[in-house]
């Protein structure tokens, strides 16, 4: 049986995932954003400048955000989730 292209990383990710903290760090909400985000970054044909630009924000903070770095407001992640189309974060009283 030949390997399929991305076989290797996916084989990775498997073996990664038998230690509880990777699997947990791959499963937490800011990876799961980061993985949103530069979807649809993708899909749209944007690059991150474009998006900061979009956004009212830093190439920088695309980046961190797109690296699934916990250190980012809701506020920042609102801006980037309208610029890309999702529905923003509201706060619940």
């Amino acid at each position: 049986m030949s390997k399929q292209p991305g076989q290797d990383f996916l084989e990775f990710i498997q073996e990664a995932r038998q230690d509880p903290e990777i699997s947990a760090y791959l499963d937490s909400f800011s990876v799961a954003v980061a993985n949103a985000v530069l979807a649809r970054r993708i899909a749209l044909g944007w690059t991150q400048y474009r998006l900061a630009k979009q956004a009212g924000i830093t190439q920088e903070c695309v980046s961190q955000i797109e690296a699934g770095s916990e250190d980012v407001r809701m506020l920042t992640l609102n801006a980037v989730f309208r610029a890309l189309g999702f529905k923003a974060f509201e706060a619940k009283a």
